[in-house]
């Protein structure tokens, strides 16, 4: 008996170990997979998509990591014809790895999700979302592997051709990342691989093509190879060698751009294969000059605009033309990109069809290119001498669409660049290497800009009868009947507004120059005896009103004072408003801005550029304070308006009220969020996530009647200045007074009980796909701000959703609470409550919303209920997740991370920049920055500051940002060469006491010990102020509306009170900032260079 049990465990044990062998060898192969692929990142991604090849099935997949990791890694995975590929993200324009089809043996589903990729001498592991999702992509593997054809002439695994050409091949130096790799130039693409191995085994890196790239030579031993969308840099064993190199590339690229010809090379981009004018398909015309395709009805249009305004060539009849370099940019603008630019503000009702008339067309097309209707204002418009200076730096980068921009917005193309060897922008792009800029400068070079024909074009004069009423010194209030009106021939001309008895009378009744006129009111139909009205107002308070029946007529005066009235610069951006003119205005040039209303849009001219604010999304707005004047306050800053007492202030005030938003009105008339959700949504759905999404029954319970109501007039009255505490109101009272609102606001979120009986229709189709479809169709036709409601909304709901277990709000309960309410009906429509429930369930697929992006927001809100559960929590609790933005605020910037209680500044800016991949370097040091979003201020946060108790503090107009550090070896530097920290010297300085008071005086400023002091003249005067220099905050820069003399500025905060301190050069603002630093942090300046990621216990 023992024998037979020592032989069945022998047995059992050989079993084990050949099982072992098995694995071991299957692990063997997985790890093949792990070694490193090459980081190949874009520095700018694509904005149109590519037709290279034909993509069979594309999506995210993970795969497992280098090294042996066990945490798998997210790639974006592509497969075509011929190759397997996968990204680090969708955007990434080139390949982490390329798989060759030709060497894949065989596809094998492994587990619940994954599957290998089986190659000749490595497996491939990835993992799907799940199983449906993997058989997917291991059907359409072993589909596109049947399609393939084995041949034994091929010379490698890699390539589908049997017989490949290899124009030169070689193994160069790559210096990001810093590697050798090994090259290939076959066709018109440049391939790269790890090593000639890797090749002969079908497996590559990526693939770069040649169309939209050139070389530019560095020095002996070094060339770069620049394509749009990054920057190639490579080192060389010999300078022949790179000689040999340099030519085989561009032979290749000559080859990419001559192969299929020009109209089929420049087709290939997507956006190209539209007209840019009319969308026509397949242009075969283009504007050498303005950089956009056309087709031959739209070429012919301009053609009649001369060769001075628009160069048309064919596309098949001019071929001479067609350069590599000509191809190269519009290859890299395209119609896309063009029309970013010429066509930014084309509204849908001007916009050019297929079917239009020539008449429809040259009237589109004159005013798209010769005068510049359309076009998108370059933040410098106006501003010679800075556009002439963008334009220097544009030609010597890549940035096409920016210099195209500038040429067609004012910039001088034969401008002085202050560099005598290199004299005008072509000379700079020459030297630059961007062959590509060169190309475009020179074919503008003789072509007239917008700014050369609108300077050309005289203000017209106007003249006619009108109907006037006599002048005012107050405001015309009271309706005027016909017989109150005078019939007066009136003239506008050289600069005069006149009146005259009739046209035959050559003494004039009365008038005033236009310089004179301070502003002009169009008034709403009907609200005097004749139809259409407007009024004058004028320097000396007087008041002018003039009417007429024709519309038109009064339109042609309306535009021709405008003209005359307006600072050029405004008028193009606005054109004709409603109501026009000057204000006083702190903010403004010499204490003046000019304001153009048009609908809920004020455009504003400060000092010489255009801002437009529209009224509804205002932070605040104070019609009269103590002062008499009128205070508006948006996102871009704030205006003060002082009180006027002539008429016209009075009427700026009755406009811009009810522009600003008013509850009783419709959806789009609310006051709104920067996201187009009214402010009373908006602010109940943030409460109600924050307070009540864990409540059961939120939604279904009743509030406190007196509540409700009370709480509805006040958002009623003024939306934006509604806040309140959670023991004023509960959170039920807050959710029905979100339902109420939703109830009463007129027409609904759906936009009108007709169209809401569409949305019912559709709730009725019983194909699901069909019924998504027709929801997404209505969605579409929904007015902006409905749209974005209805988004927020839902959104809300499928938050509320999620928490369906503890609050017991299921999809159904909440169809039965928001159908009857959205649709504003008695509840009787079962169907109401249906359409409510779709949206919920397919939130993603009916509003383009991904599931990555629905998870991240899920994850957001739980973090906000946790941070409001508490909020009381000690310093020593766990962790709490921040949103911290590398190097800018935006969404795609922002990041996630969990901060722990004794974590430092220089552990967060270690941990993001880990996140984001990103290594600093000796010359690139990163730093954290707390910044002021109102003030336009920033502060380097000292690296070994907790960053815990600052992110609290942090109000909503504050942020922390990750990004480089500029100035600390400078400030290194000067300490260094320095024997006693010490600063001293005349500053202008500036306190704000009042709104008034806001000028610099020179002080002499003394910066010393531990303290930093004040004295009116010299040293040794009497000290104004001190402060001890630890109790400080020390930030760059200043508020924008102070118009400080200089752009060096310190502002230095103490309880609530802020210094401003103005250097008159970048050296001085360094030497006063190293000091403050210094003395601030004992000389603790520079943090370690190398941070490891910080472990927690």
């Amino acid at each position: 008996m023992a024998v037979k049990q020592q032989e069945l465990l022998r047995d059992l044990e050989k079993h084990f170990i050949t099982h072992l062998k098995v694995e071991d060898k299957k692990e063997t192969d997985m790890h093949r997979d792990r070694n490193e692929s090459l980081d190949i990142r874009c520095t700018e991604f694509p904005d149109y998509s590519e037709e290279i090849r034909s993509i069979i099935k594309a999506g995210w997949l993970e795969k497992t990591p280098p090294k042996g990791g066990k945490i798998y890694q997210r790639r974006w995975v592509q497969l075509d014809s011929e190759y397997l590929r996968y990204f680090q993200s969708a955007k990434e324009v080139y390949s982490k790895r390329m798989i060759s089809l030709r060497c894949v043996d065989k596809v094998v589903s492994v587990g619940d999700a994954r599957f290998e990729v089986h190659s000749q001498n490595r497996t491939f592991l990835f993992r799907a979302e799940n199983a449906e999702e993997r058989n997917d992509w291991v059907c359409c593997l072993e589909k596109a592997l049947s399609n393939r054809t084995h041949s034994v002439e091929a010379q490698s695994l890699f390539f589908k051709r049997k017989s490949v050409d290899f124009s030169f091949e070689g193994y160069l130096d790559l210096t990001s990342p810093r590697t050798k790799v090994y090259m290939i130039i076959s066709g018109d693409k440049l391939y790269l691989f790890k090593n000639r191995e890797e090749y002969f085994h079908g497996v590559g890196v990526t693939d770069v093509d040649m169309r939209m790239a050139h070389v530019n030579d560095t020095d002996k031993r070094t060339f770069t190879l620049i394509t749009p969308y990054r920057t190639f840099s490579f080192v060389v064993e010999s300078e022949g060698v790179k000689k040999r190199w340099h030519d085989s590339l561009n032979e290749a690229i000559s080859r990419s751009l001559s192969c299929d010809g020009v109209c089929e090379s420049l087709w290939r981009v997507s956006s190209n294969k539209l007209c840019a004018d009319c969308s026509a398909s397949m242009p075969e015309w283009a504007s050498i000059n303005l950089c956009v395709l056309l087709c031959e009805k739209c070429a012919g249009m301009h053609r009649s605009l001369g060769q001075n305004v628009s160069k048309v060539r064919s596309l098949k009849l001019d071929e001479r033309v067609w350069t590599d370099d000509l191809m190269r940019v519009f290859l890299q603008l395209g119609n896309g990109k063009a029309n970013k630019f010429w066509g930014a503000n084309i509204p849908p009702s001007e916009s050019l069809c297929v079917n239009a008339n020539d008449a429809q067309r040259l009237q589109h097309i004159t005013a798209k290119y010769q005068h510049g209707k359309y076009r998108r204002y370059h933040a410098l418009y106006g501003q010679q001498e800075a556009l002439n200076s963008a334009l220097c730096k544009a030609v010597q980068s890549a940035d096409l669409l920016e210099t195209l921009s500038l040429l067609h917005c004012g910039a001088d193309i034969k401008c002085h660049t202050g560099i005598p060897e290199f004299p005008s922008p072509l000379s700079l792009a020459k030297r630059s290497g961007q062959s590509a800029q060169v190309e475009l400068l020179t074919q503008n070079l003789n072509t007239e800009t917008l700014e050369t024909v609108f300077k050309e074009v005289p203000i017209k004069s106007q003249c006619g009868y009108l109907y006037k009423t006599g002048s005012s010194a107050r405001p015309i209030t009271d309706h005027k009947n016909k017989t109150d009106f005078t019939r007066r021939w009136c003239r506008l001309e050289g600069g005069v507004f006149s009146y005259y008895r009739n046209d035959h009378t050559s003494t004039r009744s009365g008038g005033m120059k236009t310089c004179e006129i301070v502003c002009l009111s169009l008034n709403s139909p009907g609200k005097h005896g004749y139809e259409h009205t407007f009024e004058l107002f004028s320097e000396d308070g007087r008041v002018y009103l003039f009417g007429t029946d024709d519309a038109s007529i009064v339109k042609s005066w309306i535009k021709a004072i405008s003209v005359a009235m307006l600072p050029p610069v405004l008028f193009d951006a606005c054109g004709p408003c409603e109501r026009l003119g000057r204000l006083r205005c702190i903010e403004g040039s010499d204490g003046i801005g000019w304001f153009c209303l048009s609908g809920f849009k004020l455009h504003v001219l400060l000092q010489d550029t255009v801002q437009t604010i529209d009224l509804r999304k205002l932070l605040s707005l104070t019609l009269s304070d103590s002062a008499g004047s009128m205070v508006l306050v948006w996102r871009g800053g704030t205006l003060h308006l002082p009180a006027d007492r002539r008429p016209h202030f009075v009427g700026w005030q009755t406009c811009i009220q009810p522009k600003s938003g008013a509850g009783d009105q419709l959806l789009s008339h609310q006051q709104l969020t920067e996201l187009d959700v009214p402010v009373i949504i908006d602010r109940c759905l943030d409460h109600v996530t924050c307070y009540g999404l864990q409540n059961s029954g939120i939604y279904r319970k009743n509030g406190v009647k007196s509540h409700i109501t009370r709480l509805m007039e006040r958002f009623q009255n003024d939306a934006r200045s509604v806040t309140w505490s959670e023991s004023e109101y509960s959170v039920d009272d807050v959710a029905n007074v979100l339902k109420r609102f939703l109830r009463e606001v007129k027409n609904g979120v759906l936009n009108g009980q007709e169209i809401g009986k569409s949305w019912l229709q559709a709730a009725g189709l019983e194909d699901k796909s069909e019924r998504i479809n027709k929801y997404q169709n209505l969605l579409s036709n929904l007015p902006d701000v409905n749209r974005a409601t209805l988004k927020a909304l839902i959104h809300h709901l499928v938050c509320v959703q999620h928490l369906s277990d503890e609050n017991q709000m299921t999809v159904k309960n909440l169809g039965i609470v928001f159908g009857p309410t959205l649709f504003q009906s008695d509840g009787t429509d079962k169907k109401a409550c249906r359409v409510v429930e779709d949206l919920i369930q397919n939130y993603c697929s009916i509003f383009n919303v991904s599931q990555s992006d629905l998870q991240r927001q899920l994850n957001l809100t739980s973090v906000t209920l946790n941070k409001h559960k508490k909020r009381s929590m000690s310093q020593s609790a766990s962790c709490i997740i921040c949103t911290v933005y590398l190097e800018r605020r935006e969404e795609e910037a922002e990041v996630l991370v969990k901060v722990w209680a004794n974590m430092k500044a220089v552990d967060l800016v270690s941990e993001v920049l880990e996140h984001k991949g990103i290594e600093q370097t000796n010359k690139e040091l990163w730093s954290c920055y707390e910044i002021l979003e109102k003030e336009e201020i920033e502060r380097t946060v000292h690296h070994n500051e907790k960053v815990l108790p600052l992110y609290f503090t942090l109000g909503p107009q504050q942020h922390l940002l990750i990004k480089k550090n500029y100035y600390v070896e400078s400030i290194k530097n000067y300490l260094e060469n320095i024997e006693n920290v010490f600063k001293s010297g005349m500053l202008r300085v500036c306190e704000i006491k009042s709104e008034r008071s806001r000028n610099y005086i020179s002080r002499y400023c003394e910066l010393s010990g531990t303290t930093f002091r004040l004295h009116k003249e010299l040293r040794n005067s009497a000290c104004e102020k001190e402060w001890p220099v630890k109790e400080l905050k020390v930030y760059n820069g200043y508020r924008g509306k102070l118009h400080s003399p200089t752009s060096w500025g310190i502002t230095l905060v103490c309880d609530k009170q802020q210094w401003y301190l103005c250097c008159d050069n970048e050296d001085e603002f360094i030497e006063w900032t190293a000091t403050f630093f210094s003395i601030q942090y004992d000389g603790d300046i520079r943090p370690p260079l190398v941070v490891k990621k910080p472990q927690y216990t």
